[in-house]
C-alpha cells in the first residue's frame, strides 16, 4: 500500500512538473520587449536550378528592432527591409521563432536569441525581395544591443 501511493505521488508530481514547464516554454518574455540597435547583414545566395538566383555579395546596414505588443509585433528600422511585422511567436529558451502574418517589409520568418545577460540580442532570418523574374530568397542575420535601461 505504502510503495503504490508513493509510485501515485511521483507519478503526479512528475506529470505536474512537466504541465509547468511546458506551459511557461510558451509564454512571451518580457526581456525582449524594447529598442534593440545595431547591424544587420543581407545576403542572396546563389542557388542552381531552373529558377536559380546569381548571388550577391553580402551587405551590411545599421538598423534597429522594436519588440512590442506582448512579441505579437516587431518594427524594423533603418537598414533595407524595414517595416512593422505582425508574427506568430514561439517563445523558447531565450529565444524568440516567428513566421509573419502580416507586414509592411519583405520579412517571411526569423528567430531572435537572448543573450544570457539579457543586452545583446542576435538574429537570423529570411526575407524575399524583388527580382527577376521571380523574387529573391535573402538571408538576414544581425546582432543587436538594448538600447536604453532593461
Amino acid at each position: 500500500m505504502k510503495s503504490r501511493m508513493k509510485t501515485n505521488v511521483l507519478a503526479t508530481s512528475l506529470v505536474l512538473g512537466l504541465g509547468l514547464s511546458v506551459a511557461s516554454a510558451g509564454q512571451p518574455d518580457p526581456r525582449f520587449y524594447g529598442t534593440w540597435v545595431g547591424v544587420e547583414t543581407y545576403e542572396i545566395p546563389t542557388h542552381a536550378g531552373p529558377y536559380g538566383q546569381r548571388g550577391e555579395s553580402p551587405v551590411k546596414k545599421s538598423a534597429v528592432i522594436e519588440i512590442g505588443d506582448s512579441g505579437q509585433t516587431l518594427v524594423f528600422g533603418q537598414g533595407l527591409l524595414q517595416g512593422r511585422v505582425e508574427i506568430s511567436p514561439k517563445w523558447g529558451n531565450n529565444s524568440l521563432d516567428f513566421s509573419v502574418r502580416a507586414s509592411t517589409s519583405r520579412r517571411t520568418r526569423g528567430i531572435l536569441k537572448l543573450s544570457a545577460d539579457g543586452n545583446t540580442l542576435t538574429e537570423t532570418g529570411f526575407a524575399l525581395v524583388p527580382g527577376t523574374p521571380f523574387p529573391l530568397a535573402c538571408n538576414i542575420s544581425g546582432t543587436f544591443h538594448r538600447q536604453g535601461k532593461k
